[in-house]
């Protein structure tokens, strides 16, 4: 696990973190009969190559995104997405495996809300599976505030 205290370091932590509870699920790939845990993954998927290329599927997957970090009030917070995307052919079965992925890593998340340097803000954490889907494919997100160390003045003279 990174030891750093910024963003970068939320985002090391978490995608350890999401990895270890994942890694027991087996979801539908884009591979005819290959079933697998998530891949986990930082801001993106790898770039797509030919589906007979590539070895990896892009479904199952799980993406920790950086939105954005502000001061408020004092205290600092990052906005992380963290986005779950399955493919399922069946419309009753495709969602469920999506919010079953999201629900687990909220559940966890609120099991340990302080980790290292770093603070879920429990309020305002949500799932959220957007009504637009494009089956067989299934995604969905949840939207966690962390609140991160502030950078601390070291003193002497304010900028003039």
């Amino acid at each position: 696990m990174s030891n750093l205290m910024t963003s970068v370091g939320l985002i090391d932590a978490l995608t350890e973190r999401i990895e270890q509870w994942v890694d027991q699920y087996r979801l539908e790939t884009t591979h005819q009969g290959v079933r697998k845990p998530p891949q986990v993954r930082q801001q993106f998927l790898p770039p797509k190559k030919r589906k007979e290329e590539q070895e990896i599927p892009d479904y199952p997957h799980v993406i920790i995104r950086y939105i954005e970090e502000r001061i408020k009030n004092g205290t600092n917070r990052a906005l992380i997405h963290i986005i779950a995307g399955t493919v399922c052919d069946d419309h009753q079965i495709g969602f469920r495996d999506v919010l079953n992925v999201l629900t687990r890593i909220r559940n966890e998340m609120l099991k340990q809300p302080v980790f290292g340097a770093f603070q879920l803000e429990e309020e305002g954490l949500s799932i959220e599976i957007p009504e637009e889907q494009y089956a067989p494919e299934w995604v969905g997100y949840i939207a966690a505030k962390y609140i991160i160390p502030k950078v601390q003045s070291e003193g002497g003279l304010p900028y003039v």
